[in-house]
């Protein structure tokens, strides 16, 4: 805002700044994990009132409060940006509203409007987190300040830290919670975190993972301190194994993803705005954390049988698949269900095309199934983000988003590779390899109201504000 519109609204100029934005996202990143374990460690205690609370209750709804929170948030953005006399509209702007009307016709326009996948103590996306969702895009996209973007990535690795050692503690059969989803679990020892499913930990473990790998990446130019760089280090290395006690196998396709990211990165970026010595430095520390990765994994080999397990099963999976292609062998059978999944939401997509099953509801899908009978086989979720949100929003929608995704990209590429800035840089960078682990992780995997949060505010800091949208003829 212009010291002219601050003078006349300080207020308002106060509570729309970035950093408040900041703080916001900082105090919910952190806030999730927290008051789970709490709410954990009170059903423990003798007290009949805390006997019977669920995993995860908390969770949906702190969620939806920061989403009518952040919404509110937004709408007064708006009109402080409006009454600077210098407003600006830029590409995030109309992606922020794209994305809020594709959400809301989803829902209106609904096969059974108003309801949504689970109940709200399970999974469900109700139409407040999704306005979580996008408020965290829209306050990512906001927040330019170096600084800040730092603090933000602190707040990444502190639930690094968190869920690393409540995960690794039930690797070792200490379980301070709960497993909600215990039949699901594919070993005894699993690693969930505090997300109450495997699969669910290793979608946010991509993210967490690489936090903390990026700052020790870039810990030559982000900070001077020998104990954070290997405090990071350290945390990265954390995260890496729990990230496989998951055994999550997309979650480790996440992490192949960043570290090729990375190794493309560094290759190009020989011809960026980069001086050869920081190129150097920061190519070594990628080497280094490259070798205490494999060492995890060998480590992992020997002690536990994550690997040796999940391996076997994607060779299962590699003969139903051959077996499909050659007519032996039903589709449903493919990835652990996600074939009878994938094609009863793309069954529903001819005669849903314009706005979706429904806001979250691809249940529906199998019930429109031809032969489909009460008390057959339904999921909630598609199991992979993409063909969910074709599913459920429409093909529209589903356009929407891969042109957000492929506008991030593009352009969080040319500013990394033009940037001057070391820290600016780094730290685009960093988010860019974080968005590039959890979009490919998520093409078999579901989008879940207590791990997408993270993903929206990384999605929105790799929307670069960089150049305003022109109105005016040339």
């Amino acid at each position: 805002m212009t010291d002219q519109a601050k003078a006349k609204v300080p207020f308002l100029a106060k509570i729309t700044s970035d950093k408040v934005l900041c703080y916001m996202s900082m105090a919910m990143l952190i806030f999730l994990p927290v008051a789970e374990i709490i709410q954990e460690l009170l059903k423990t205690t003798k007290n009949k009132a805390f006997r019977h609370m669920y995993p995860s209750y908390y969770q949906p709804y702190i969620v939806a409060v920061f989403g009518i929170a952040l919404t509110l948030f937004v709408i007064l953005s708006f009109i402080a940006r409006a009454v600077s006399g210098k407003f600006k509209f830029y590409v995030a702007d109309v992606f922020y509203f794209t994305l809020l009307a594709f959400m809301l016709i989803s829902m209106f326009c609904s096969v059974n409007f108003g309801v949504f996948a689970s109940g709200l103590r399970y999974y469900m996306e109700h139409p407040l987190h999704f306005l979580c969702y996008y408020g965290l895009f829209y306050a990512g996209s906001m927040i330019q300040d170096s600084e800040l973007r730092r603090k933000l990535l602190y707040s990444y690795i502190i639930v690094a830290i968190i869920e690393g050692i409540v995960a690794f503690l039930q690797t070792r059969g200490i379980e301070i919670n709960y497993c909600l989803y215990l039949y699901d679990m594919p070993s005894d020892n699993a690693a969930y975190g505090t997300l109450q499913n495997t699969n669910f930990f290793g979608s946010l473990s991509c993210i967490l993972t690489a936090a903390a790998s990026g700052f020790f990446i870039f810990s030559s130019k982000l900070t001077k301190s020998k104990v954070l760089k290997w405090g990071s280090f350290a945390v990265a290395l954390l995260s890496f194994y729990t990230l496989i006690a998951s055994a999550a196998r997309m979650a480790w396709v996440g992490m192949a993803a960043m570290i090729l990211t990375y190794i493309i990165s560094l290759i190009i970026m020989r011809k960026g705005a980069i001086d050869k010595d920081s190129l150097r430095q920061i190519t070594i520390d990628f080497l280094t954390l490259i070798v205490g990765f494999i060492f995890v994994i060998i480590i992992t080999i020997i002690f536990d049988d994550y690997i040796s397990d999940r391996v076997e099963q994607t060779v299962d999976d590699s003969h139903v698949a051959s077996n499909v292609s050659a007519g032996e062998e039903d589709l449903g059978d493919l990835g652990n269900g996600r074939g009878k999944i994938w094609r009863a939401a793309l069954m529903s997509v001819p005669n849903h095309w314009l706005t979706g099953i429904g806001l979250d509801n691809l249940a529906q899908a199998f019930r429109e199934m031809p032969g489909w009978q009460q008390g057959d086989y339904i999921q909630d979720k598609g199991h992979s983000e993409f063909i969910h949100t074709l599913a459920t929003q429409g093909v529209f929608a589903l356009i929407n988003y891969l042109a957000l995704l492929i506008y991030a990209t593009v352009n969080s590429v040319k500013t990394i590779m033009k940037e001057k800035d070391d820290v600016k840089r780094s730290l685009l960078w960093i988010f860019f390899c974080m968005f590039a682990a959890y979009v490919s992780q998520s093409l078999a995997s579901s989008s879940i109201m207590n791990v997408a949060p993270y993903y929206w505010l990384i999605l929105g800091i790799v929307t670069p504000r960089t150049k305003p949208i022109s109105l005016k003829k040339k």
